[in-house]
This record gives structure tokens, sequence and C-alpha cells, in this order.
């Protein structure tokens, strides 16, 4: 069973409405995972969702990433390459191995909507700006806000796999073998994963 098995297969099961946290500061009652992570999950600051929890990965298993939107810019040659996205990318990848990449969006995000609202806030608009070509298609300009919004969910989550495969060392790993990408679209309100993209 691989890490992606399991955690399909805990979508599957019947989740309990609330989940007991252990916030105990007793520090003897700590027993520390192994750093062993199979998996490299980016996900979307939002504070509503938590990663490890909503789709029962156990400790130990997967590298986080999150920015907003769970996006992935890509490699670039100009000064507005993201030095922490190549980092941890290559960190995940190179150093630790991880077989699998998972590009996790979720429904209601405030980042798309953010995009598809034209957000006046400087820095949040110049980080959305790769959104822009995504949204230049006929069938955006007629659609609806929400319809707008269910476009953009699943278009950016393609495109931060296709951005992901523009790493070299990504592209020789899937190439070899040695990894694969998914793009999975979480639903807010149930928890349920969508399988939008895999490569590899």
């Amino acid at each position: 069973m691989t890490l992606i098995h399991d955690i399909m297969a805990y979508q599957k099961a019947p989740q309990p409405e609330t989940v007991p946290r252990n916030d105990s500061l007793d520090s003897s009652a700590y027993d520390p995972a192994i750093h062993q992570p199979e998996m490299l999950l980016i996900a979307c600051v939002d504070a509503r969702k938590d990663p490890i929890q909503d789709l029962g990965i156990p400790k130990g298993k997967s590298l986080i990433l999150r920015n907003i939107s769970a996006f992935i810019r890509g490699p670039s040659n100009d000064a507005e390459e993201c030095v922490s996205e190549a980092a941890a990318l290559e960190f995940a990848v190179t150093a630790m191995k991880v077989k699998h990449i998972a590009v996790m969006g979720h429904t209601d995000c405030g980042g798309i909507r953010a995009s598809v609202n034209n957000t006046p806030l400087p820095h949040i608009k110049k980080y959305l700006s790769p959104f822009e070509k995504l949204k230049d298609t006929a069938d955006y300009e007629k659609a609806s806000p929400d319809e707008k919004i269910c476009m953009l969910e699943n278009r950016t989550i393609r495109a931060s796999v296709e951005n992901l495969m523009r790493y070299p060392f990504i592209a020789d790993a899937v190439t070899q073998g040695r990894l694969s990408i998914h793009g999975w679209l979480i639903d807010i309100t149930t928890g349920k994963l969508k399988e939008i993209i895999t490569k590899g």
C-alpha cells in the first residue's frame, strides 16, 4: 500500500464530525514521528483546511508547502522567480526523494475569488497575475461569476501540475518513474477529493 492509496481509502471511510486533538503541553506525552516523507503536498493557506487531518496522512509521511490557491508558478530566469517554491521542490524531490507531489486546490478559494473579482490589493494582485492567461478564453468571458470560479479552480490546478513539469529535476524524476504528480480539488464542505490531472 502506498500513501496515495491510504489517502484514497481514508476518503472512502466514514469520518467523525470532529477529530480530537492532543493539546497537552506535557513533553513526556509527545512521541515524535519518524521523518520519512513519501509525498510533498502543496495546499492553500485557507484557515478552514488542515491538509494532514483532512487527508488522514500519518505524521512524518508528507512534506507540506502552503501558499495562496496552492499555485505553482514554475521556474523563471527573471527577478520574479519564487526561490522558496524552487527550494521546497528541490528539497522534496532531490534531497528527500518523495514519490508523489500532490497539488490540492479547494472549492470556495479566496485566492480564486480575488482573481475573478480583480482584487485591488497590490501584492495579492501581483501574486495572482499568472491567472490572467487562464482567464483569457471565450468560455470564461461568457460565464457567470460562479462558473468562472469553478473554471479557475480546475485551471489553476492543471497549470500548477504543468508548471511543476517545467522544473528539470521534476520532469526527469517523472520520466524515470521515480515520481508521480497529482492534481486534486478538495470540496471545502464535504472534504471529498476529485482527481483533476495526473502525471507519471
